[in-house]
């Protein structure tokens, strides 16, 4: 009977070893879900415009429709349109990188509205704001119309549609005589 003993408490010892190497072969996958899913470098856009304020964060910009067309905002003439861009430094090691942004329109550069070197700490953000006046678009000869506010740090690249128009209270000039 002794025999029997030891013969089914070694066969209860070796199953909870494997149980005990399943478990930690888990959690360890588990872990790096959480670990793959977290560590990197992410960057959210905040555009206030109309007195209300826009988030676009990063999962948004994954989508393929916004990579090839951009995030469409609307503002009325005359408001300034305020962006406030954060990048996350989710990385055990510093990132440094140039953030600019421009607006475009038909293809062309109208203004350059940020150039700046910036340098993220390991597990910490930075933030860069630039905000927008229509007396800038008017001294680089553009009115009422759709421009494209393009921002760049390292390879990442992020556009938003801005289509200017004129309030609702006051009416386009008419057009002109021919």
């Amino acid at each position: 009977m002794k025999g029997q003993e030891s013969e089914s408490g070694m066969a209860t010892k070796g199953g909870g070893l494997y149980l005990y190497l399943a478990l930690a072969c888990f959690a360890g996958i588990i872990a790096i879900f959480v670990v793959d899913g977290y560590l990197g470098i992410y960057d959210t856009l905040y555009v206030t415009a109309q007195e209300r304020e826009q988030e676009i964060e990063p999962d948004y910009w994954q989508q393929p429709w916004v990579k090839e067309q951009g995030y469409r905002i609307a503002a009325e003439w005359g408001e300034p349109v305020h962006f406030r861009y954060e990048i996350d430094n989710r990385t055990f090691s510093t990132y440094l990188t140039d953030v600019e942004a421009s607006l475009w329109k038909s293809g062309e550069e109208l203004i350059e509205l940020l150039d700046e070197d910036i340098a993220v700490a390991s597990f910490g953000e930075a933030t860069v704001d630039w905000t927008l006046r229509a007396e800038e678009l008017e001294a680089a000869g553009s009115g009422v119309g759709e421009y494209t506010v393009q921002i760049r740090h390292g390879e990442v690249e992020r556009r938003v549609v801005l289509s200017y128009r004129y309030p609702a209270e006051v009416p386009p000039p008419p057009p002109p005589m021919r």
